[in-house]
């Protein structure tokens, strides 16, 4: 009964990843196929006798992951069962798989993000970068799930490593240009027009509050496309990938995302605080220029 159980969660989720193909095990295998899971099984056990992962769970995993082969489905000998294992408990949430995963994996991760960014930001990206891994977020399922066992989870995690210290340093600099940028026009208003800088100050507070409110009433997509470019610094052509859509279309959709949160703010402040229209006038110009960077910041927080 256990070896047919195991079979069928294999075998449907090989299917549905891949389609019923002639690289796949045959049914008339199935004594085989059913033995070799519960090997893997076994393996999965041993090696971590403390993440006591359902069979039918971790046979379900690997015939997702060898559908994950542009070439056709692996077998399962070619690869990574412990590791594969590890990576299937922490999907599936188990006590103590996350902490299995920071013991085993923690070092690796923190060695190749501290070779690329500064050292008194190797403690954030290697957070950020385990929840992405372990976690994921609305927009992003936890990225382990992308791991196929073609390879030791230690080397695909030492990539995944480098790519997140990439990423991160590129995040960083948007931000400095951005504050630079803003710092800059700051200091040339308060020079040019010392009043309009003395309301922009007034009401510095006023706006981050209409911020956050505004951006609550967003609608998800619009916070997750804006997140993903503000905060992850994905490229417009990478986000029209992931949603099928083209670069100008993602374009259009971020620029209608600002648009709809200025109009939302100017309405809040205005009916807020009152202020003559010569007021309103520099709280918009206030709005538009620190919108992305307040974004940036109020995302990341969140």
């Amino acid at each position: 009964m256990q070896r047919a159980l195991l079979v069928a969660a294999f075998r449907k989720e090989l299917d549905r990843r891949s389609g019923p193909a002639p690289s796949a095990p045959p049914a008339g295998d199935d004594e085989r196929l059913a033995a070799d899971l519960i090997a893997a099984c076994g393996r999965g056990h041993a090696s971590f006798p403390r993440l006591p992962l359902e069979d039918a769970s971790f046979a379900a995993h690997l015939g997702r992951v060898v559908g994950l082969g542009a070439s056709g489905p692996e077998p399962l000998e070619a690869l990574a069962v412990e590791d594969l294992y590890l990576a299937c408990a922490c999907l599936a949430g188990l006590p103590g798989a996350a902490v299995t995963f920071e013991a085993r994996h923690g070092t690796t991760i923190r060695g190749a993000i501290a070779r690329i960014v500064a050292e008194s930001d190797v403690d954030e990206a290697q957070q950020q970068l385990v929840q992405s891994l372990l976690v994921g977020s609305e927009a992003s399922p936890a990225k382990i799930g992308t791991y196929a066992g073609k390879a030791p989870l230690e080397r695909w995690v030492g990539v995944s490593a480098q790519r997140a210290a990439l990423m991160w340093l590129r995040e960083k600099r948007t931000e400095a240009r951005a504050r630079d940028a803003a710092a800059n026009q700051a200091a040339a208003s308060h020079d040019a027009h010392p009043e309009i800088a003395y309301i922009k100050e007034r009401y510095r507070g006023e706006f981050e509050v209409a911020l956050g409110e505004a951006l609550e009433r967003l609608p998800d997509r619009e916070r997750v496309l804006l997140r993903l470019h503000l905060v992850n610094g994905v490229s417009v052509e990478k986000i029209g990938k992931m949603f099928s859509v083209s670069q100008p279309t993602v374009s259009r959709w971020l620029a209608a995302a600002r648009e709809k949160l200025l109009d939302d703010i100017k309405r809040a402040l205005g009916a807020r605080l009152g202020t003559s229209s010569a007021e309103l006038a520099s709280l918009a110009g206030m709005v538009a220029s620190r919108l992305d960077l307040s974004l940036s910041t109020l995302l990341k927080a969140r």
